[in-house]
């Protein structure tokens, strides 16, 4: 899609949503107040290839919508619980939710037509259902507006997307997946390129048109070596840009490849534990992962709406939540840092509000929340931070997190402290996380507010400095117990570009951390299942 193209079904939209806004009504009935598009047209190529051989080779070219229709008015309407709930496959509107994306006009017309239709007997329906909700049930959010009216925005940024040379990531896939085949101990792997070109168009029957566009590049090996000891080691090397110039040559991801496979025999030999608590050091990646389950999560305003969550920071505006010597910002203007393409940069969100930059947490003092257009306030206003996938209700989520340390330590400083604190705490050793991979958290009433990071490179360090690698844990921890045991940061930062979920879907993020010292963290056994041998070798064995 260019430039003219996505302006002109930016007009397209604008004018259907104020046809639908004028024209929709049901006896009986409120009529909408609002309604919005959001169209998302994306090109992607996935191209995968095992041992050598092309295992994959697609081409995909879709258009999601969100539409969003509200009826009633801005001071109350049909939302319930921030939208958290609002997001279900077996809704009418889901098998609408995906236009045509050919040149005709009509065509559009249509599509657009029958998912507001459909989105706007959905919201009907649930208002009654929130006014039959109140019958029995205290709505403690009644005081504050449905939803922020917002000020027309009209905006187009839009870039020439990068070429992309499938030829030459072709033969990069196979070359690169039949280097495996020199180690016999990795029993599967693969290979994968993969490229989205997203134009995202908004329009408002406030007035609001904006256009953005972004591709997003990614880059992986997956390795899974099997020990003797029947225990299995996934790994996954991983690059995830916008921009493809940061993406490595073919001699320098052969050599990452080469040293990941010795890191991972030497891991196969390592001591297996099975549960730990006491002090321990996380590099940057895994501080960042900590901070985006313990904290991020609970800092999105919409969760701040539902009865069914936890809520714990909700009554601690102005008050200490981690060290003072952490600050804690998210920041999705930014779109690089220290020559890095950062994800989860836009400059409109799912609701067509500016981005901004926000300070969560000062001096280790809370300062506000990650909200969206759902008042969590009598003096709301949204810091544009509302997105979601494609057909999910937009809710608040994290974009650019950045954790800003004040006098941090270096590498060294950091592990003498962690020494220090294993001798304070009179015990045998500490545990120094170098790798995780990914993460979970609980933040709903009913549940156990807790964290999980699943560990992939982990060693013990006993007072005298010496490090020993262990396998077989993740740490795990509730969120207020292993923030405020924060008790060091580092000075050098890393990025992390991942996709998160939740229930809008998922999202690109990007998360900027120091190391970080927690004076007490539990490790737990992993749910592994030991593998039988193969009953023969591989071909090239």
């Amino acid at each position: 899609m260019n430039r003219n193209q996505a302006k002109r079904l930016g007009e397209l939209m604008i004018a259907e949503a104020r046809r639908a806004h004028r024209s929709i009504k049901s006896p009986g009935h409120p009529r909408p107040y609002y309604v919005s598009y959001l169209v998302r047209d994306e090109e992607s190529w996935d191209i995968k290839a095992r041992y050598g051989s092309l295992s994959h080779d697609d081409y995909r070219r879709r258009r999601p919508c969100y539409c969003d229709v509200r009826v009633g008015s801005y001071k109350y309407d049909q939302m319930q619980d921030g939208g958290l709930e609002d997001s279900n496959r077996d809704d009418e509107s889901y098998a609408y939710c995906f236009l045509p994306f050919g040149n005709d006009k009509e065509g559009t017309q249509h599509a657009l037509w029958r998912l507001a239709e459909t989105r706007y007997r959905e919201s009907a329906e649930a208002h009654s259902s929130r006014k039959a909700n109140e019958l029995t049930y205290l709505d403690r959010n009644r005081q504050y507006l449905s939803y922020e009216k917002r000020t027309k925005t009209s905006d187009v940024q839009y870039s020439t997307f990068p070429a992309v040379d499938t030829d030459y990531w072709r033969s990069f896939v196979e070359k690169s997946s039949a280097l495996v085949r020199k180690f016999p101990s990795i029993k599967n792997s693969s290979v994968r390129f993969g490229v989205t070109r997203q134009t995202k168009v908004f329009a408002s029957t406030e007035g609001s048109v904006q256009i953005q566009n972004k591709s997003f590049w990614s880059l992986e090996c997956y390795l899974w070596l099997l020990a003797k000891s029947g225990d299995a080691f996934p790994w996954t090397i991983n690059y995830f840009v916008t921009d493809p110039a940061e993406l490595p040559d073919a001699r320098t991801f052969h050599k990452e490849i080469r040293d990941t496979i010795a890191l991972l025999e030497k891991l196969s030999t390592a001591k297996p534990m099975r549960a730990y608590a006491g002090p321990v050091l996380l590099d940057p990646m895994p501080a960042g992962l900590l901070i985006h389950e313990a904290l991020g999560h609970r800092l999105e305003g919409n969760r701040m709406l539902s009865a069914g969550e936890g809520q714990t920071f909700r009554d601690s505006m102005n008050e200490p939540v981690i060290p003072d010597f952490l600050t804690i910002v998210d920041e999705p203007c930014a779109s690089e840092f220290d020559g890095q393409s950062l994800v989860g940069h836009y400059a409109f969100d799912d609701e067509g509000t500016p981005a901004k930059d926000v300070t969560l947490i000062k001096n280790g003092v809370l300062k506000s929340f990650l909200t969206s257009r759902a008042p969590i306030g009598k003096k709301h206003k949204s810091n544009g931070h509302s997105r979601n996938e494609s057909y999910e209700r937009p809710i608040s989520r994290m974009a650019v997190t950045r954790v800003i340390p004040e006098d941090g330590l270096t590498d060294d400083e950091l592990k003498a402290a962690l020494i220090e604190e294993i001798k304070q705490q009179g015990l045998p050793y500490g545990i120094r996380i170098m790798r995780a991979s990914g993460g979970e958290t609980t933040t709903e009433a009913y549940d156990f507010q807790a964290f999980l990071g699943e560990i992939n490179l982990a060693a013990k360090v006993y007072p005298d400095g010496r490090e020993e690698w262990i396998r077989g844990v993740d740490f795990v921890g509730t969120p207020l117990n292993a923030t405020r045991g924060i008790v060091a940061a580092g000075e050098r930062v890393e990025v992390d570009n991942a996709y998160c979920g939740a229930e809008s879907g998922w999202v690109p993020v990007s998360t900027i951390s120091p190391a970080l010292l927690v004076a007490h963290l539990e490790l737990q056994a992993k749910s592994d299942q030991p593998f039988t041998q193969f009953a023969y070798p591989m071909p090239w064995e």
